[in-house]
């Protein structure tokens, strides 16, 4: 995948494929990065992010 078609992903110019999105996703994995996101009351997802995956995932983490 190329820098231009990732940034044409992130800006919405152009669809992301199933093939390029198995690829990010493996990269991800493979360097321990994960998908946040804070829960609100409705459905929509509010301060979504990255993060390296931590060694101790829930260690100074508060779960309401």
């Amino acid at each position: 995948m190329t820098q231009k078609a990732l940034g044409e992903f992130e800006l919405s110019k152009r669809p992301i494929t199933a093939k390029a999105n198995d690829k990010l996703r493996r990269v991800f994995e493979e360097y321990e990065i994960q998908f946040l996101a804070a829960n609100v009351e409705d459905s929509h997802l509010d301060g979504t992010g990255l993060r390296w995956k931590p060694k101790h995932p829930n260690a100074g983490i508060k779960i309401i």
